[in-house]
């Protein structure tokens, strides 16, 4: 299903108010001091991320991205973060982003982190977008669309979940019992939650998903707030050797052997070796690149379908995401020889040229992409 961006229109006080949901943005006492208290504090954080190797956190409804930037900020400012700070949030109606420009404009002090999440803004387009930020130190895993499927495909061990959107009344689907469940399926030992909602179905919710929750003083003019933490398979009992996770793995473990110096092959080495690992390049020629991969071009494209398939979503990723690594690896000063010229591709006879039309009116995807 094609994205709807989001629309809004600005209150007198200026805070944005979402005409799909009428309601507004964020709390109009204070969208930063209402991200410290209620999502940074509610988790305990920052002092549950000091001396991780990682720590990730999942938030429900990404907005403005303002619970983001406060993250952020709070994980820069902390001489004991962890080392690598993973964020994933899903956005239903995510904003263009000329109008997340403009709004983030009302938070001068976070200028520079703001202005690099907006230079790393995806296209408009469903599915998952992966933004590397901060010299590949934040990493912030965006679902466009329902986050119900989003987070149902997601594989995570998360140690901190955020629950904000628009209120249970006006979007009950983001504060369903379904949703609970898969947060609460993908929860770390000892993961924690907070949310501005006391809603009674709410805590209901949560409790059947596996957290134990409380109320708590809110924020400015909100007298309470909900915190929480998840149970664990059994009912509170930490276990003592949990699943490992890959932040937990003894880095002398974590060496790879890639076979074949491609652009495959060397694509893969490459992000082993940025996440810590020790690589092997095996290949039977004397170079890189001397097989299939040592053509003089190739072209970096998607590959529509009229029913939207795998292969389709996979290569629509895939060609972005590979976008905007060869941008990252350009600011680096590594000489890419890339360019963004797009792709002519036309049809053979006037069946095709029908089933092309019918392709780009029906996935509605941005004019930058198709």
């Amino acid at each position: 299903m094609p994205i709807q961006p989001a629309t809004y229109t600005l209150a007198d006080d200026g805070t944005p108010y979402s005409d799909t949901f009428e309601d507004v943005n964020h709390s109009a006492a204070g969208a930063i001091g209402q991200a410290e208290h209620v999502f940074l504090g509610g988790n305990g954080l920052p002092g549950r991320w000091r001396g991780r190797d990682r720590f990730v956190i999942v938030e429900t409804g990404f907005g403005l991205g303002l619970n983001f930037l406060a993250t952020w900020a709070a994980w820069r400012a902390d001489p004991e973060r962890a080392a690598t700070l993973h964020f994933v949030s899903c956005e239903l109606h995510p904003f263009a982003v000329e109008d997340l420009a403009a709004l983030h404009a009302r938070w001068p002090e976070f200028a520079p982190l703001a202005a690099e999440l907006q230079a790393a803004w995806p296209s408009l387009t469903p599915g998952v977008h992966r933004l590397h930020l901060d010299k590949d130190q934040v990493f912030l895993t965006l679902y466009f669309g329902d986050a119900r499927d989003g987070l149902a495909q997601l594989d995570a061990r998360a140690d901190a979940f955020l629950l904000d959107g628009f209120s249970p009344a006006r979007n009950p689907d983001l504060w369903s019992q379904k949703v609970f469940h898969l947060l609460g399926r993908m929860a770390a030992p000892g993961a924690t939650l907070a949310t501005w909602s006391v809603a009674g179905e709410v805590r209901e919710g949560l409790r059947r998903a596996g957290f134990e929750v409380e109320k708590a003083p809110g924020f400015a003019g909100k007298r309470q707030m909900l915190r929480g933490r998840h149970l664990g398979p059994r009912g509170g009992q930490v276990e003592e050797k949990p699943l490992l996770r890959e932040s937990d793995a003894p880095q002398a473990a974590r060496r790879a052997i890639v076979i074949g110096a491609g652009v495959a092959g060397s694509s893969a080495a490459e992000r082993l070796a940025a996440r810590g690992w020790s690589v092997e390049v095996i290949d039977a020629a004397d170079r890189p690149g001397h097989g299939a991969s040592g053509n003089h071009a190739g072209v970096l494209r998607p590959l529509p379908s009229l029913d939207d398939n795998r292969m389709s979503r996979l290569t629509r990723a895939g060609t972005l995401y590979g976008w905007r690594h060869i941008r990252r690896l350009c600011a680096r000063g590594m000489a890419v020889r890339a360019e963004a010229c797009g792709v002519l591709h036309l049809a053979r006879d006037d069946a095709q040229l029908a089933k092309m039309q019918a392709v780009v009116e029906r996935l509605a995807l941005p004019a930058s992409l198709l």
